[in-house]
Parts: C-alpha cells; sequence; structure tokens
C-alpha cells in the first residue's frame, strides 16, 4: 500500500511540473528571469501603468526581443506574466505584457515616416 502512495505521489509531482510553464515547460514554453528583465527593460515604454497604452513598434527593439524568445508560442508572455513580482505588478500592464506576442507578430507597414506628407486644412 505504501509503495501505491509513493507512485500516485510521483505522478503528481510530474504532472504538476510537466504542466507548469515556468518550472517545467514540457507541455509549454519555459521562460526564464532573464526573458522577463530582457522585456521589461526593452519594452518599459509601452509597458509601464504609468504611461499611456501605445502599441509597441513592428519594428523596435521591444518587438525584436519578444520575436526573438526562445519559444515564442503565445504562452511565453502568459510565462513573462507569472513570473512578475508584487511591485513589477504594481508598475507593469499585464495585459500589455499578454498583447506584446499579438502586436510584434504583425506585418510592419511598408510606408515609412519618411513617406508620409502632411497636407493643410
Amino acid at each position: 500500500m505504501l509503495s501505491g502512495k509513493v507512485v500516485v505521489y510521483f505522478l503528481l509531482i510530474f504532472t504538476i511540473i510537466g504542466v507548469d510553464t515556468v518550472i517545467g515547460g514540457w507541455f509549454g514554453p519555459k521562460c526564464t528571469e532573464g526573458d522577463k528583465r530582457d522585456v521589461l527593460s526593452n519594452c518599459v515604454l509601452n509597458l509601464k501603468k504609468s504611461n499611456p497604452a501605445a502599441p509597441a513598434p513592428v519594428r523596435g527593439l521591444c518587438c525584436k526581443v519578444v520575436r526573438e524568445m526562445k519559444g515564442t508560442k503565445d504562452g511565453m508572455m502568459k510565462c513573462i506574466v507569472k513570473l512578475l513580482t508584487a511591485d513589477e505588478k504594481e508598475q507593469y500592464d499585464e495585459t500589455r505584457i499578454l498583447n506584446l506576442k499579438s502586436q510584434c507578430s504583425r506585418r510592419p507597414s511598408s510606408a515609412s515616416f519618411d513617406e508620409v506628407k502632411i497636407t493643410s486644412c
């Protein structure tokens, strides 16, 4: 009977570690503190609650970092949010973090700022 309980506990722990994207990541992306630091430091203007909500420029450094993260599936941003400390949760907007993946995967427009002409009314 004791060995049966050990097997059940082992399977329970194995399942928890395997499903949790931060700890194990077997069934999802795994992010690190370094990934979190990269996103927060390079996307600070787009993620701080004190700043107006503005999408990250697709060709900007923030989106470059997001695209280069290993395991660029949607779960990576969820993983980053899970790693936020209480202080970071007060500073950074979690919804903005979660939206980074979709914002940064959009194709940039073909027009550049140099090509835009302003006409007077």
